[in-house]
């Protein structure tokens, strides 16, 4: 089995390294970076590695981008020659480390399916179905399957995009919430708060990587409330002892979130003069979204930025003319103006806005992308492929498994980017993380669907003995 495993996270290398060489050599003509977060990210790597001010391109923009992924490009932004701002070679070794760390979230993955498919009851006492053991390895193996081949995992591998780092970030930490979990199951308090203080300091490097990551707790911290007050008596028989457990899971999350993301937060006050918890392209992101003639895609390429920020600048110059003192820096007051708009605008349009998130819900979440996203139609069509295989078996696997605590776990981050980006806007690129944890459901669900044919055709032999 073990070589099975092995073989599969081989297999993953080289397919990411190799759909990565295709695509720098797709782009080879045009720009090898081809995406504008792509640029962005990119330019703030050679920043880090020359020692430069982390700012892209101005002042006005010194809070532009989350630090942890241009950070972990900078080594290969170090590798450009002299006076150019990109290389074959460079951005090539970028794409590989992606893949690199590809491949070890399709590792965590199938360690989590294993583990996840071992604590289940369910595979064993009927005729004809698998032993528990026999069930863990083959979910290890269908998860790493579905994982290593679904062409949108691949796309956040070999892309230079935060969701490279995001993604393994993100699965390790829902991996440490997982082990908690199952510490309050078995009523190992001290081992859950130890693994909640982890998840959240894997939480806060997520957000450091993509900072749509921030608003986790709020819909993942009720889920272990609900977790924790349905476990046996025996783990936390008196109403008090549920709610002391789940108060220190909190606190431990919170404390590990802050002990991560708290330089960039220290940072971000000296440069600002405000608290600013992740960074001042919210406001322009949420208008990308919600604004008059939206369409759901950022279809705008956020031209709408430089009237707001003349807006600003008259508006600044109003408040100096009047011997009023302008609040923070003119990147924080320009982050208000448009996240205010937004907001205003919502309200305003509130049956408008609610079209709008259902717009976005379906560009999102529909098994074909849009011809914009992706041109190639082939890309298109295997991306819609092994999505809708990942969703069906996933949604086999979470009802197999539904009464199985840190089950629905893994099915909750595809509700969380769901919500989400019914107010940003919506896109396929939105959905790629959330699906590549199903693949964990997946794996289950596949099991689910091969034992089912197994014990159909040992029926249908045993009916045929039977008549003879």
């Amino acid at each position: 089995m073990r070589t099975w495993l092995a073989a599969i996270l081989v297999v993953c290398l080289l397919v990411r390294i190799f759909a990565a060489w295709a695509w720098q050599n797709y782009n080879a003509q045009e720009d090898y970076l081809r995406f504008g977060d792509s640029d962005s990210y990119w330019h703030l790597a050679r920043t880090i590695a020359h020692g430069e001010p982390y700012q892209y391109g101005s002042v006005n923009t010194q809070i532009f981008r989350a630090p942890l992924y241009p950070m972990f490009l900078s080594p290969f932004a170090a590798l450009l020659p002299t006076g150019e701002s990109n290389s074959w070679t460079a951005i090539f070794g970028a794409r590989v480390a992606g893949c690199i760390v590809g491949t070890m979230s399709v590792a965590m993955l199938m360690f989590l399916a294993a583990r996840l498919a071992s604590l289940s009851k369910s595979w064993s006492g009927q005729s004809g179905e698998l032993n528990t053991k026999s069930v863990t390895g083959l979910v290890a193996i269908s998860a790493g399957l579905l994982a290593t081949l679904y062409p949108g995992a691949v796309g956040m591998s070999i892309f230079v995009l935060s969701e490279s780092l995001f993604c393994p970030l993100m699965i390790t930490g829902l991996g440490a919430t997982f082990f908690s979990i199952v510490a309050i199951d078995r009523a190992r308090d001290t081992k859950a708060i130890f693994w909640m203080l982890a998840a959240g300091f894997l939480s806060g490097a997520a957000c450091l990587s993509r900072p749509s990551w921030s608003l986790w707790p709020v819909i993942m911290l009720p889920y272990l409330a609900w977790i924790i007050w349905r476990s046996e008596p025996v783990a936390h028989n008196r109403t008090w002892g549920r709610f002391r457990t789940w108060i220190l899971c909190c606190l431990m999350f919170c404390t590990g979130n802050a002990v991560c993301m708290s330089p960039w937060w220290i940072r971000n006050y000296w440069v600002s003069g405000t608290f600013v918890p992740t960074t001042l392209q919210v406001g322009a992101s949420l208008y990308d979204g919600l604004h008059p003639g939206a369409s759901g895609s950022s279809d705008e390429n956020m031209a709408f930025v430089d009237q707001f920020a003349k807006e600003q600048v008259d508006e600044d110059q109003r408040q100096q003319a009047a011997g009023n003192g302008v609040i923070g820096t003119f990147e924080s007051r320009l982050d208000r103006r448009m996240r205010n708009a937004a907001i205003d605008w919502a309200l305003e349009n509130s049956s408008a806005a609610v079209q709008l998130g259902l717009v976005k819900f379906v560009k999102t979440w529909s098994p074909m992308p849009v011809a914009r996203e992706l041109g190639s139609s082939a890309v298109r069509w295997a991306e819609a492929f092994g999505y809708s295989v990942i969703m069906l078996l996933s949604g086999v696997g979470v009802w197999r498994l539904r009464n199985q605590s840190g089950a629905w776990l893994m099915a909750m981050p595809a509700v969380y980017f769901a919500i989400l980006h019914m107010f940003f806007i919506g896109s396929v690129r939105y959905r790629q993380p959330a699906v590549l944890v199903l693949c964990v459901l997946g794996g289950i669900g596949l099991v689910c669907c091969m034992q089912w044919i197994v014990n159909k055709l040992m029926n249908g032999s045993k009916k045929m003995s039977m008549d003879r």
